[in-house]
């Protein structure tokens, strides 16, 4: 009898044990990570160096004390005085820089891949000496000419692009005829539109040696478009810091980081324009919010990722474009290395989205988790995907997220609506665990989901879509993926290698007047909080998948698979039922009993509720 008292003991001890550890799991997930690198030595000034700023951008220190920069971002960056007496080199991610500043004075530095000298784009400055000493202006404002513009030839009357826009004033127009032209243009004059007369022939060469095509630094209103930038470091068409700006019938093709990036950046527009052969992503939107931004009409392929968008949304749309053939499709998504963390409010509509599991494509380390799905909300809040067809991934065609960084980001608020997705190898509708409230399913035409009855679970106004939860098996899918990138045990192409794409339209005038960056009544439009969603033909390649799924789940076979998703938690349910109804033995009380029961019964679940609960969600920044 005692040894029957013991066993019952031993394994009420065992449930509460498994309880308590599943809480303390969930709610390991939702602290906050500690800080990248070491702890700064007495007598230095550390500045972060983000993906691209320097934080703080001006630093004042005593002369003799040393000034280190770590790179807490995903890129390299370079710490590299204006005047050219010093650089640091290649600063890789988790690496820092040193200098010691023994004579006062004012010495201005920048990043050479993001910045420029004279304070634009990534930069910074050291004060050594008194208080005295002059801040300088990182950012000084621009003065923007007034007038008619003026139309400069390359290379008619200037025989390299670099020149004619050193020369040009705010508003002209820089026509550049076709030919190789085998430099890096750095913009900070306002209101230019450098365009070429063909899009295939006016070629920026990079030669596996330059760092960008076109890089606009804090010039406000600058249209790039009808032209092609290939085989440079990082970038082929860079905007940062920068009010109103629009990349169209552009050409980015094996490039060492991004094809046409937009960082730090507000009011602006990609259209018509394409991408591919790039490691990171072939479009990106980064570090804003609001960003009022249209992404639209666009082609991206054989990329790490069509699009991605660090920590950017509001007013922000992805429309009308082909997402296809690259490791992963798009994905929004939040990290720490920007600011305007978590991500927030984009919209996803009316895209082509298919075959995105190109293990041909050139990948690096952080990207290669998300191989093989379509779209992916990774960390972020209150996006909209809608009206998208979605096919062909082998692991899911639309998936929700919580994305891990220094701290780990829950993804709440998502509206996934109306998309057809079909031909997805683990599931086509996928809200991974641990997931914030409110994130709900409506209208969607699939074929398989995780959780199973997911519109029915996690519908519009389901009370499951306010408490929030998701299906463990896709973080852990995920997981594994992050753990072989880590491990290194994968594979990446050569950027430098990709196939050459075929020629692109070109823009229908290329000797038009200069047209303005934004905004124009069409793209508020397509931007704005519209209903209507726009529609793409489907390409010969759907074919080969059958027809489209013609309506949602049948009901009983997604209930079979709700019932034996929930079975393990019906199992412990059960066996903490029996430990309780076994417990009357021992003479507790009615009320010890029920409440040792309703606390066991909930302690698998307790974890991610107080999670959801103990962070409010996120209000939207507005301008």
């Amino acid at each position: 009898m005692k040894s029957s008292r013991g066993a019952k003991r031993r394994s009420d001890l065992i449930v509460w044990l498994l309880g308590i550890v599943l809480t303390w799991l969930a709610l390991a997930l939702g602290a906050d990570g500690a800080g990248y690198g070491p702890p700064p030595q007495p007598g230095t000034t550390v500045v972060e160096m983000s993906d691209n700023d320097f934080t703080p951008a001006v630093v004042r220190v005593a002369p003799g004390a040393t000034v280190v920069w770590h790179n807490a971002g995903r890129n390299p960056h370079t710490v590299t005085a204006d005047d050219g007496s010093w650089d640091s080199g290649d600063v890789i991610p988790g690496a820092e820089y040193r200098r010691t500043f023994p004579d006062p004075g004012v010495i201005r530095y920048f990043c050479v891949p993001h910045g420029f000298r004279r304070g634009r784009g990534m930069a910074g400055a050291v004060l050594v000496g008194a208080e005295g000493t002059r801040t300088p202006d990182i950012a000084p404002p621009v003065d923007v000419a007034a007038g008619p513009f003026r139309t400069l030839h390359v290379p008619a009357q200037f025989a390299a692009l670099q020149d004619a826009v050193d020369a040009a004033r705010a508003g002209d127009l820089i026509l550049i005829a076709p030919g190789v032209y085998r430099e890096e243009v750095v913009v900070t004059t306002p209101r230019l539109t450098l365009r070429g007369q063909d899009r295939n022939r006016v070629i920026l060469e990079g030669d596996f040696s330059r760092h960008n095509g076109i890089k606009v630094l804090g010039a406000e209103g600058v249209v790039v478009e009808n032209m092609t930038a290939r085989h440079y470091t990082f970038n082929g068409f860079f905007w940062t810091g920068v009010r109103g700006y629009r990349g169209s019938y552009l050409t980015a093709y094996s490039n060492g980081d991004y094809g046409i990036y937009a960082y730090d950046s507000v009011f602006g527009q990609f259209d018509h324009s394409y991408a591919s052969g790039h490691p990171d992503s072939g479009f990106y939107v980064g570090q804003c919010k609001p960003c009022h931004a249209l992404v639209t009409e666009v082609l991206a392929e054989h990329n790490a990722l069509g699009y991605s968008g660090t920590n950017a949304g509001g007013d922000l749309t992805i429309t009308t474009s082909i997402w296809r053939n690259n490791m992963s499709g798009i994905v929004p998504n939040t990290l720490d290395s920007e600011r305007f963390a978590p991500q927030d409010g984009t919209r996803i509509v009316g895209n082509l989205v298919y075959s995105n599991h190109n293990e041909s494509a050139p990948v690096k380390r952080l990207q290669y988790p998300t191989f093989g799905s379509g779209i992916i909300l990774a960390g972020g809040i209150n996006n909209v995907v809608e009206g998208n067809v979605v096919w062909d991934h082998p692991n899911y065609g639309v998936l929700i997220i919580a994305n891990l960084d220094r701290n780990v980001w829950i993804p709440s608020g998502h509206r996934i609506r109306s998309n057809t997705v079909w031909a997805s190898g683990r599931a086509d509708l996928a809200l991974a665990a641990p997931a914030g409230r409110d994130t709900c399913f409506a209208d969607n035409r699939f074929a398989r989901s995780r959780p199973p009855a997911i519109q029915q679970v996690y519908g519009c106004g389901s009370p499951f879509s306010r408490l929030g939860g998701g299906d463990p098996g896709p973080l852990v899918v995920m997981l594994s993926q992050y753990a072989r990138a880590q491990s290194g045990a994968f594979t990446s192409a050569d950027w430098k290698t990709q196939p050459v794409p075929p020629a692109q339209p070109s823009m229908p005038d290329p000797f038009a007047p200069p047209a303005p960056a934004w905004p124009t009544p069409e793209n508020r439009a397509l931007s704005g909080a519209s209903a209507m969603v726009p529609t793409l033909s489907l390409p010969r390649e759907a074919a080969a998948f059958g027809p489209v799924a013609s309506g949602a789940p049948v009901p009983g076979g997604e209930y079979v698979r709700l019932f034996f998703y929930l079975l393990p938690f019906l199992v412990y349910d059960a066996s903490v039922i029996a430990v309780a109804w076994d417990a009357r033995r021992r003479r507790l009380r009615r009320a010890a009993r029920v409440g040792w029961l309703v606390l066991a019964l909930s302690l698998p679940y307790l974890g991610a509720l107080v999670y959801v609960w103990r962070r409010p969600p996120q209000r939207r920044a507005t301008v």
